[in-house]
């Protein structure tokens, strides 16, 4: 074969170097970073304008008319994994992740909610 022959000729640092990137569990290649918030006008509006620097957005509201959430458990999972998890200070969270398909599950007064995202997909609603 033709790439056993090419692999022959790789040094061996590059060997290693490419077979430590293949070894990487998928939950610790997915780095997620979030940012919540919203409690209050001002606040909401600077939040808002960090959409373009994040790449998943979710709600989190309750009743018939939306009421805004806060200090509300959240986990975002890819593949079945935990990736992100904490506490979300307001109603409206940003996170930038790795491209591909997540779950949110958020809990609030014991029943849990999630919705399935892929990465541009923003924002979604999470409803009580």
């Amino acid at each position: 074969m033709h790439v056993r022959r090419h692999l022959r000729r790789a040094p061996a640092w590059l060997l290693t170097l490419s077979l430590a990137f293949v070894a990487l569990p998928a939950a610790q290649a997915a780095q997620i970073t979030h940012r919540c918030g919203g409690v209050g006008e001002s606040k909401l509006k600077a939040l808002l304008a960090q959409a373009p620097h994040y790449n998943l957005g979710f709600w989190m509201v309750e009743g018939h008319y939306g009421a805004y959430l806060a200090d509300v458990p959240v986990r975002i999972l890819h593949q079945g994994k935990t990736v992100a998890e904490f506490t979300a200070g307001g109603p409206l969270c940003w996170a930038k992740a790795p491209p591909g398909r997540y779950e949110i599950e958020a809990r609030h007064d014991g029943v849990m909610r999630r919705v399935t995202v892929h990465t541009g997909q923003k924002p979604v609603y999470l409803w009580w």
